[in-house]
């Protein structure tokens, strides 16, 4: 089937911890983008940790996952983003999206798609050594020409066009179901097509969040809270006609409640409160879990399905992440490669 496969974390342990997770991901395969998460009053800075992941790592390629244009001010992105690249050349990427538990805990809104669009547009500019007008005034990288890939991580349609209109890649991130990527790829396409660009101008990356394990009802309790994350993700677009009407009523109600119920502060937590109401069917939606065959069996359905062969693996609180990675890759990915 010839997978890539990514990996993404939550920077919620401590630096040094942190930074061991994506030298044991490439040890164990992975041979796709590690990505560190950017939330700074839940977590550890994700820039700390990046640099202390670049030099234990050697082929991975690694990024923030993503970062926004609110709380970090585009000339700072700019800056840090392409001092990571001279450490390892290359290797270094950068993910952008409107924020979530970032903004959401400092009771913020998100950035609007145009905040997010000029953002993107300007770091490349200011990436480039490109002059950048900021209100009246122009200001520039005096140090830097470099070309880093700017991702966006998407879930509703207008912000899947846009990552199609500009980005060099982007984050699929609508859930497990076929229905629902298939649906994504649509307004990707669409996208592409507006500004005269193709799909191969574009890498894609669906964003799964999947807990193997030999025990199924250990496997969807483990992954329940991350469930729940996963549909306050897809509320944000729920007033959309375009994006309700290909998810279930079930699906859709639940949704709707969960926007009232999540605490961003038990942000992709095990146990977190606003989780005990996820259903296994609501779980089946959304995520990927259950004993190891099962998990590949499921994947193995969606790439066929969908023709995305790149797969970023999204983790959370789980209780033993080196674990965790060796399961996922010795009895997940491997089997799909």
């Amino acid at each position: 089937m010839n997978l890539k496969a990514g990996i993404g974390f939550q920077t919620r342990e401590q630096s040094l911890t942190i930074a061991k997770y994506p030298q044991l991901a490439e040890e164990e395969g992975f041979d796709g983008i590690v990505w560190l998460s950017d939330s700074q009053l839940i977590w550890r800075d994700v820039y700390v940790c990046l640099t202390l992941a670049l030099e234990r790592t050697r082929t991975v390629r690694l990024g923030p996952g993503v970062t926004n244009p609110i709380t970090r001010d585009i000339s700072v992105t700019a800056s840090t983003i392409a001092s990571l690249d001279e450490l390892s050349p290359g290797r270094v990427v950068l993910g952008m999206g409107v924020g979530d538990s970032a903004i959401h805990t400092l009771h913020r809104a998100p950035a609007s798609l145009q905040e997010l669009k000029n953002a993107v547009l300007n770091i490349r500019k200011l990436l480039g050594g490109e002059d950048v007008l900021v209100g009246n005034k122009k200001i520039k990288l005096a140090w830097c020409k470099r070309k880093i890939p700017i991702y966006i991580a998407s879930t509703g349609p207008r912000s899947l066009r846009l990552a199609a209109e500009v980005a060099d890649g982007v984050i699929v991130n609508v859930g497990a179901h076929a229905e629902f990527v298939e649906w994504a790829m649509g307004q990707l396409e669409e996208g592409v097509r507006s500004v005269g660009r193709s799909m191969e101008d574009l890498d894609v990356w669906l964003r799964v969040i999947c807990y193997p394990d030999r025990d199924e009802a250990k496997a969807r309790e483990m992954i329940r809270g991350a469930a729940a994350t996963k549909a306050n993700g897809l509320a944000r677009y729920a007033k959309d006609d375009s994006f309700r009407k290909h998810l279930p009523k079930d699906l859709m109600e639940y949704i709707d409640r969960m926007a009232k119920e999540y605490d961003y502060y038990e942000h992709g937590k095990l146990r977190a409160k606003h989780a005990a109401s996820v259903s296994d069917n609501i779980m089946d939606y959304l995520v990927v879990a259950g004993q190891p065959s099962s998990c590949v069996s499921k994947l193995e359905d969606l790439v066929k399905t969908t023709g995305l062969s790149q797969i970023m693996f999204s983790t959370f609180e789980f209780p033993d992440m080196s674990s965790y990675i060796k399961v996922l890759g010795r009895e997940v990915v491997a089997p799909l490669r």
